[in-house]
Order: structure tokens, then sequence, then C-alpha cells
């Protein structure tokens, strides 16, 4: 903390050049580290990469023990009629034996046999391990998986792109309401100083009553105008700090006018580029694959599935583990869907028509770039403009106020003249400033929708 409050303290002795070099990129990163709906993002593509890891397991066997230990009773009988079929038997033999003179030596009271389909008890122990050998849906699942991912990470450089914009344009917001403060203050001065002259001119008997309360009407008009402002500034700095997920009252460090930029841009270069690198035509994109993945999964419906199983375990009527009791079995399992009432010819064709309404919404989105870029660069330009113009009439305003504001110290002017000339000067400046932190947000946006 110690160090933290000595840094801050040296960019304040400093005149903080470190932040009029390159505060507004600073701003950029606190934001994009820090911002809460950045962050929701993240982890929306958190969960889509575990989504893809998860379609990657399936083509890997998956092992398992099952166990299963069962008491029964009653149920069916099953009759094994062995006394019917062997007591025949064995009394041929013993009339055999006897015509040779041998005593008999075989049963013929043999019983028949019943034993229930149930056993009493029964255990069944074992290891499962099963590997798909060829299913085709696995395949087309892990390459729709593949591109919602894609489209998550393009989602979110999309957000980031947009936050960068609104903290360009909130910091400029506040810069320009923190500069139509000012004005207004160093204006509060003036008129304070005018009701003082105005107040001493009555009282020395050289001015009459109304110059005071002109000079007082005056006065109250702009501390309306300062309270507004006021707040205007508190609002702006909360919104750019809430942006920044920072305290709402954190200071804010200011640019430097004199180091605003106002480049030329070149319309042609950046509509090419703009529709080359927009994110959004690489979503679309993205979007079409996974139609078209979508109609290939239901047109694989159609193919023969196969699956290998291998069981190891053991069974039996006592919970023994031995190698009387144990067994294996290896299985290669085949599926087919030969008919299914036409469900799977529907889903391919609804997967075909949205891949044909995001070709065409990929050509609309093209034009909407382009319309997008020439409208930013319109009024990029026009922001330009603005600010020669306002430029122009701070100048004028500033020269006439300076006369005026003469000619009035030396009795020569009247109040009304002096008041209105102070009035259009800052009108003036306030215009000026406007123009000037506008074109600023301008040029963010036109940075924005051409990617630069």
């Amino acid at each position: 903390m110690k160090l933290q409050f000595l840094m801050a303290l040296l960019l304040i002795l400093s005149g903080i050049t470190y932040a009029q070099t390159d505060i507004v990129a600073t701003y950029i990163n606190q934001g994009l580290e820090n911002n809460l709906a950045l962050r929701q993002k993240q982890f929306s593509l958190e969960q889509s990469l575990q989504a893809l890891k998860e379609a990657r397991g399936l083509f890997l066997p998956s092992f398992g023990i099952e166990a299963r230990y069962s008491r029964a009773g009653g149920g069916r009988i099953i009759e094994i009629p062995v006394g019917d079929l062997v007591n025949p038997v064995y009394r041929t033999l013993n009339q055999l034996l006897a015509s040779i003179g041998q005593p008999p030596t075989f049963p013929e009271d043999i019983a028949n046999q019943s034993t229930p389909f149930l056993r009493d008890q029964e255990h069944e122990t074992k290891l499962r391990i099963i590997q798909p050998l060829f299913q085709p849906a696995i395949f087309y699942n892990y390459k729709i998986k593949s591109n919602l991912n894609e489209i998550s990470k393009v989602e979110l450089a999309i957000f980031e792109r947009q936050l960068i914009e609104d903290i360009k344009k909130a910091y400029f917001n506040y810069l320009k309401a923190a500069r139509v403060v000012e004005i207004y203050l160093k204006s509060h001065h003036l008129l304070k100083e005018n009701l003082r002259v105005s107040q001493k001119l009555f009282d020395n008997q050289k001015a009459t009553v109304e110059v005071v309360y002109r000079a007082q009407a005056e006065l109250a008009e702009l501390e309306q105008q300062l309270a507004d402002a006021e707040k205007n500034l508190r609002l702006a700095a909360a919104y750019f700090n809430f942006l920044l997920n920072k305290p709402l009252d954190s200071e804010i460090y200011h640019l430097n006018e004199s180091r605003l930029e106002f480049p030329q841009p070149d319309l042609a270069h950046a509509r090419e580029r703009a529709v080359k690198r927009r994110l959004e035509t690489h979503q679309l994109s993205t979007a079409m694959k996974i139609a078209q993945h979508s109609a290939d999964l239901s047109r694989s419906t159609f193919l023969p599935t196969m699956t290998g199983v291998f069981d190891y375990g053991f069974q039996g009527e006592a919970y023994r583990f031995t190698a009387d009791d144990d067994y294996w079995m290896g299985s290669i399992v085949l599926q087919w869907n030969l008919f299914n009432g036409f469900q799977d010819a529907a889903k391919k064709q609804y997967a075909l028509l949205e891949r044909n309404k995001l070709e065409a919404q990929l050509a609309e989105l093209n034009a909407k770039i382009e319309l997008q870029v020439q409208e930013a660069y319109d009024a990029l330009i026009v922001a330009q403009k603005a600010i020669h113009s306002a430029n122009e009439r701070e100048k004028s305003a500033r020269k006439s106020f300076d006369i005026i504001c003469k000619k009035f110290e030396q009795g020569m002017a009247p109040q009304i003249e002096y008041i209105n000339a102070r009035t259009a000067l800052t009108n003036a400046e306030i215009a000026h400033t406007i123009a000037k932190y506008d074109c600023q947000i301008k040029y963010a946006i036109f940075e924005h929708v051409t990617m630069r």
C-alpha cells in the first residue's frame, strides 16, 4: 500500500506525465482485465471449451465396473423330464443284461427334475470396456462443438472491441464534461467580479441599481448551468469507472488536449479492411459450418454404427472371485437405422435451409459493414470540420470579449454588451470543447467499425 501511495504521489508531483502519454491504452487494459460483463463472456468461453473436451472424449474408450447382487424367490419353474427320458433307456439296458445272464445295474426309477428360473441368490461383477469403432455422429458432434467454441471466441473478441469503444467514448465524454466545468468556473469568476464592480459602481452612484440586478441574474443563471455541468461530470466519471470495475468515485487522470490526435482516414482502404477483418463475418461463416455439419450429422444416421464391447468379471451364486468363477466376453455391436419416419431427412433439410439463411445474412452483413464504414467516415469528417468552425468562432469571440472587456473597464461599454460578449465567449469555448472531444468519440467509432 505504501509503494502504491508513493507511486501515485510521484505521478501527481510530476504532472502525471506517464498518464498523459498512454493513459487511454492504460485504461483500456484495465477495462479488459476487470470489466464484469467481459468476465461473464470469458466464463462462457470456458464452458464451450469444456463442452469441446466432452465431445473429444467420445472418441476414447470408456471403462466401468458393474456389480450386481440379487436375491429372488418364486417365479417360473422349469420342468426337466430326466426320468421320462432316461428310465426307458435304462430299462432296455437292464433287459439286455438279463438276456445274457447278467444282473441289472441301471436304476429305472429316476424322477423328473424341476428347478426355479430365478436363483435364490446370485452375483455378477464385471469390468466393461466400450470402444466406438464407427460412429459418424461422434465425429460431426465434435466438429459442431469445435465450431461453437470458435464462435464463443469470436463473441468474446467482439465484446472486447465494443468494450474498447465504450471505454474510449466514456473517457472522452468525461474529459468533455470536465472541460465544460472548467469553462463555467472561469466564467463564474468573471461574473462574480462583474457583480463586485457593479455593486461598487452603484454604491458610488455611478450606475443605477438595474446594473446590479442584471449581474446577479447572470451569475445565478451561470451557477445553475455550473451545477448541471457538475452533475454531468459526476455521472460521466461514475460510468467510466463502472466500465473499469472500479469504485465510482475513483480518480481519473486527465489527458492533455495537446495530445489529442485528429487523423485523416482513407475511406476506400477502411472499407476494404472492414469487410475482410470484421469479426461478425467470421462469426457468421462459422455458423454456416455448424449448419453444414448438422446436415451431415442428420445424413450420417443412414449409416450403420459399430461398437466394440469387452466384459471380464465374476458370477455365480456365492460372492467369490476365484478362477472357477471368472468369465470374459467380447462383442461387436452393429446398429443400423433403416427407417424412422423420414425424421432424419427432415432434420437434414432443416439444417441446409439454415445454412442458406446464414449465407443470405452474410451477404447482408457485408453490405451493412460498408454502410457503417461510410456513416462513421462521414460523421468523422463532419466532426473534424466542426472543430475548425468552432475554433474560428472561439477566436473571434475571444477577441471580441477582450475588446469589450477593456472598453467596459474604462466605462466606454454598457454592462449588457459586456455580459453578452462573455456569454458568447463561454458558449464558443464550450462548443469548441464539445467539437474536439466529439471528434475523438467519432474516431473511436470509426476505429471500431473498420477494425483499426
